[in-house]
């Protein structure tokens, strides 16, 4: 899970404004289960409100390159 979250953040972090950066801490403080759950398209246990960063990051897909 850090790998997918250090990757859309490095990606990301320097097109973000401020309120968007508050935005990523905040979906950042969800636990790992749940987020990988809502960038898979997957039921989640919690509800993660959709807003700029949180549709990103539901549409980010991770590459090892």
């Amino acid at each position: 899970m850090d790998k997918l979250l250090g990757a859309f953040t490095k990606k990301y972090i320097n097109k973000l404004r401020d309120l968007e950066l508050q935005l990523l801490c905040d979906l950042l403080d969800f636990d790992d289960e749940n987020l990988y759950k809502f960038n898979q398209g997957q039921e989640t246990t919690i509800t993660i409100e959709l807003n700029k960063v949180t549709k990103l990051f539901k549409n980010y897909e991770y590459s090892n390159e």
